[in-house]
């Protein structure tokens, strides 16, 4: 929570803090030694494009756009990858 609350306050802390997040992400998602922890994953990524959503937090265009280029691929093959009954799949 206190990375997700200096994550949406400062943007210095968003330019130092999504490379990492993203790293994190991508790790998860590419582990295939591992079952990665597909919950973790996307209550990550939904608090932090939440606050990149949101108005009061200065330009993300830049943000999103790293987001998109590091991880649509991966989430798509995870997702293609995942049972239907899977609960993450909605």
């Amino acid at each position: 929570h206190m990375v997700l609350c200096l994550f949406s306050l400062f943007s210095e802390c968003r330019e130092a803090l999504l490379p990492l997040l993203i790293d994190q992400l991508s790790g998860q998602l590419d582990d295939n030694s591992n079952k990665p922890d597909h919950e973790a994953c996307s209550q990550l990524l939904s608090s932090v494009l939440e606050v990149l959503d949101r108005k009061d937090v200065g330009p993300t265009a830049l943000h999103i756009q790293q987001i998109m280029e590091r991880l649509l691929r991966r989430i798509n093959r995870t997702v293609i990858g995942m049972s239907r009954r899977s609960p993450h799949i909605v």
